[in-house]
C-alpha cells in the first residue's frame, strides 16, 4: 500500500470519529442554511464582535446605535464571504460537509486533504473560510495572513472571482479597523480585475468603496470627480439603476456636507429624495429626510429641519424602521432644544433613551 493510500486511510478514520457514523448526524451541527458548506457556526453567540456589539450597546448616544449596526453589517459581509463549496473537495469523494462546523480539527482536516488531492482551489477555500472565522473571532492579524496565502493560491490558478472576494474580505477589515490606506490599496486592487472583467455592476460598485474611503480620509476632490465621472454614469446611464443612482447623490451630498458647502449637498439630497419617491422607497425617502435635515440644522434652519425629520418619522412609524426611529428621536430632541422647546426636547430624550435600550436588549 502507497504512503498516499495510507494517509488517506487515516484521514478517512479521524474524519469518521468526528462525524460519530455509530449514529445520525445532527442537522443543528450542519450549516444546513447556506449553498455551501462553511467552517462558521450558523448560530455564533460567542465570537468577539459580538462582544464587541455588547460593548457599543452599553455606550449612551445615538453613536453606539451607529456603531452597533456598522458593527452588525461588517459581521454579516464577513460571513457572506466565506465561499468554500459544499462538497469537499469534489475529487476526494469521502467528504460531505457533515463536520460539526465551529471544530478547529475541520480545518487541519481539510487542509491536510486538499494540499494532499493537490486541490489548489479547495485548499484556497478552506484558507478563506477560516480567514473569516478568525476575523468573527477577532483575530485580524491572523485573518489578514490567512487571507494573502489564499490569494496567493487563487492567482496561481487564475481565479479572478475568488481572488476579488479575498481583497473585497481584506478591504473592509482595514475599514473596520481604521485603516484606510490599507483599504484603499486592496480596493485598487479589486477595481483592476473589474476593469479587465467588465462588469459594470462590481465596477460601479468598486468605485463607489472607493469614493467613501477616500471621504473618510477627507480626500474630497478626488471622491467627488470618482463619483461624478465614473460611478455615477455607469448607474445611470449604462446600468439604469436607480438604487445606485440615489447611493451616489448621498455620497456626493454627504462630501458637500462634510466641506460645509451646504447649497451643494442640499441639492443632492433633494435629488436623492425625489428618486426615492419616484421609485417609492420609503427607506431611501425617509434616509434622505433625515441627511437633508442635517444640513439644514447645520445651517440654523431649525423649523425647516423640524419638518423633515416629521415626515421621517411618521413613514418609520408606518413602515416600522426602528433604527430610524431611535435616530429621529435623538435628531428632535436635538432640534426641540435648539428651538427652546425643553418639554418637547425632555419627552424625545426620554422616548429615545427607552427606544435605544430596548433595540439593544432585543438584539442581543
Amino acid at each position: 500500500m502507497s504512503l498516499r493510500s495510507v494517509l488517506f486511510s487515516f484521514l478517512l478514520l479521524i474524519i469518521s470519529v468526528n462525524r460519530g457514523i455509530a449514529g445520525p448526524v445532527r442537522w443543528d451541527d450542519r450549516v444546513s442554511d447556506l449553498p455551501y458548506w462553511s467552517i462558521i457556526s450558523k448560530i455564533s453567540k460567542s465570537d468577539s464582535l459580538n462582544q464587541e456589539l455588547a460593548k457599543q450597546g452599553s455606550s449612551s448616544g445615538i453613536r453606539a446605535i451607529k456603531e452597533y449596526l456598522y458593527t452588525l453589517q461588517f459581521r454579516e459581509q464577513l460571513k457572506a464571504s466565506d465561499n468554500i463549496p459544499f462538497v469537499f473537495p469534489t475529487s476526494a469523494g469521502v467528504y460531505n460537509g457533515s463536520l460539526n462546523s465551529d471544530s478547529l480539527s475541520a480545518y487541519d482536516q481539510l487542509l491536510f486533504l486538499s494540499r494532499n488531492l493537490g486541490d489548489r482551489n479547495a485548499e484556497a477555500g478552506v484558507l478563506n473560510s477560516y480567514a473569516v472565522n478568525h476575523a468573527l473571532n477577532g483575530k485580524m492579524d491572523d485573518a489578514v495572513r490567512l487571507l494573502n496565502e489564499a490569494i496567493v493560491l487563487n492567482l496561481e490558478i487564475k481565479n479572478n472571482v475568488a481572488v476579488r472576494n479575498n481583497y473585497l474580505t481584506l478591504q473592509r477589515i482595514n475599514r473596520y479597523r481604521g485603516n484606510l490606506s490599507e483599504a484603499l490599496k486592496y480596493n485598487e486592487a479589486i477595481l483592476k480585475i473589474d476593469l479587465n472583467g467588465k462588469n459594470n455592476r462590481f465596477l460601479a460598485e468598486t468605485y463607489m468603496d472607493h469614493a467613501e474611503i477616500l471621504t473618510s480620509q477627507r480626500n474630497f476632490t478626488e471622491a467627488e470627480t470618482l463619483v461624478l465621472r465614473k460611478a455615477l454614469p455607469l448607474y445611470y446611464y449604462g446600468l439604469r439603476d436607480k438604487s445606485g443612482t440615489i447611493r451616489c447623490y448621498d455620497q456626493l451630498a454627504d462630501t458637500y456636507h462634510q466641506q460645509k458647502k451646504f447649497t451643494q449637498a442640499k441639492w443632492f439630497y433633494i435629488q436623492s429624495n425625489m428618486l426615492a419617491r419616484k421609485i417609492n422607497n420609503p427607506l431611501e425617502i425617509v434616509n434622505s429626510l433625515i441627511n437633508l435635515a442635517h444640513v439644514k440644522m447645520s445651517i440654523g434652519d431649525y423649523q425647516l429641519a423640524l419638518m423633515d425629520y416629521k415626515e421621517a418619522e411618521q413613514l418609520s412609524v408606518k413602515n416600522r424602521y426602528t433604527n430610524k426611529l431611535i435616530e429621529l428621536k435623538s435628531d428632535l430632541a436635538d432640534v426641540y432644544s435648539k428651538l427652546g422647546n425643553s418639554g418637547a426636547a425632555s419627552s424625545a430624550f426620554s422616548e429615545f433613551k427607552v427606544m435605544k435600550e430596548t433595540f439593544l436588549r432585543t438584539i442581543q
